[in-house]
């Protein structure tokens, strides 16, 4: 049993030493050295080996310390990231100040992260060590070499609107034989971006009950409403929607947590925006029950509003649960508009390529 530990920790020790290397000074051997362990690792285990050997190629290790932040959102990253192990924390704030983010999910093991770096919009979110975690870099340029020479296949990894939007829990597209993806097509790198098509049970009950909740104890809330000209019928306003569920129950602490709990309904088209926008905003924008899509929906009943009463706060605990991996999706779907950036945050250059175990309160992406 000792014999087999140290024979494992003088292997993981010499794939190191191999990615410490600059690219130009890795040997055939180091590359084998760094492709056998990389085959290994949840986030590469369905890479073509054309395309992981090229990672191995450019590739570098961080070994970070908890409490790291790699970038803040709002910064214009540097690198693309892919976790080998340990796990980070996904921070959003409502005003781009860092002071007041607040944590919506969770990067572990085979997740990667930062493309926005192909076009230099901001960082959506701010990443930082939840422990001690070991991480796979790459820098820009090489991350851009390699999106231009496998884009075809790379896409079907990344988020939107770099990468292709899955419209279902699977993608049973079959490549061609003379185009056979670098990738096997429905196994995303990152946490599930889709829309579904078809509720689930558990959230249409979620929806109704909501629905419900509203029309008994706040009923103007859902009324044909005005806008240039246009009436749009049976609609509630985001902000109203945000208002109001941080009214009716304590497990709901910010704006932020119960904009994520609106968007599992609008994920699994419960709540609909009147244009068919797919992520939800704490603005002046008007959504729709799914009940209410149709003529003269009916109102709830004195059961149905008992009904309502008995199971609101679970309901509410459900979607508290749900809502930070559906934000997380929103935020990688939706577009970026430029953020204002606190002049405080800028942070270390980072360009040396020998391995490196951090300290605390750095800052490490962003130029």
């Amino acid at each position: 049993m000792v014999a087999a530990h140290a024979a494992h920790s003088s292997s993981s020790a010499e794939w190191i030493a191999c990615l410490d290397k600059r690219p130009l000074e890795r040997s055939s051997e180091d590359v084998d050295i760094i492709f056998t362990r990389l085959k290994e690792v949840k986030a590469f285990e369905k890479f073509h080996p054309n395309l992981l050997h090229q990672i191995c190629l450019c590739g570098y290790y961080e070994n970070l310390e908890k409490g790291i932040t790699l970038f803040r959102q709002g910064d214009i990253g540097t690198n693309w990231y892919a976790v080998l192990a340990g796990s980070l924390d996904v921070k959003v704030s409502e005003t781009s100040s860092h002071q007041d983010a607040v944590t919506i999910c969770t990067l572990g093991i085979g997740t990667a992260f930062g493309e926005s770096i192909l076009d230099n919009t901001p960082r959506h979110a701010t990443i930082v060590t939840r422990e001690s975690s070991e991480l796979l870099r790459i820098e820009q340029k090489d991350f851009k070499a390699l999106w231009e020479k496998y884009r075809q296949y790379m896409a079907g990894l990344l988020a939107p609107p770099y990468g292709v939007m899955e419209t279902g829990s699977n993608n049973d597209r079959i490549p061609d034989k003379e185009n056979t993806p670098l990738i096997e097509p429905h196994v995303p790198l990152r946490p599930a971006n889709t829309i579904s098509k078809v509720p689930s049970e558990k959230i249409l009950r979620a929806g109704k009950i909501l629905r419900n909740a509203i029309l008994s104890r706040a009923p103007h809330m859902i009324r044909d409403r005005k806008y240039h000209l246009k009436t749009y019928r049976q609609c509630c306003v985001g902000t109203e929607l945000v208002d109001w569920m941080l009214q009716q129950t304590s497990c709901v602490h910010s704006r932020t947590q119960a904009v994520g709990m609106w968007q599992v309904l609008v994920e699994d088209n419960v709540l609909n925006h009147v244009d068919q926008e797919h992520h939800f905003q704490d603005k002046y924008l008007f959504y729709r029950f799914l009940d209410d899509e149709h003529e003269d929906a009916p109102l709830p009943t004195e059961e149905e509003k008992k009904e309502c009463d008995e199971e609101l706060q679970d309901t509410m605990l459900l979607l508290s649960q749900m809502g930070p991996d559906a934000h997380m999706r929103m935020i990688l779907r939706k577009p970026l508009h430029p953020l204002s950036l606190d002049p405080s945050t800028s942070c270390c250059h980072f360009h040396s390529s020998q391995h490196h175990t951090v300290v605390l309160n750095q800052k490490w992406d962003s130029s």
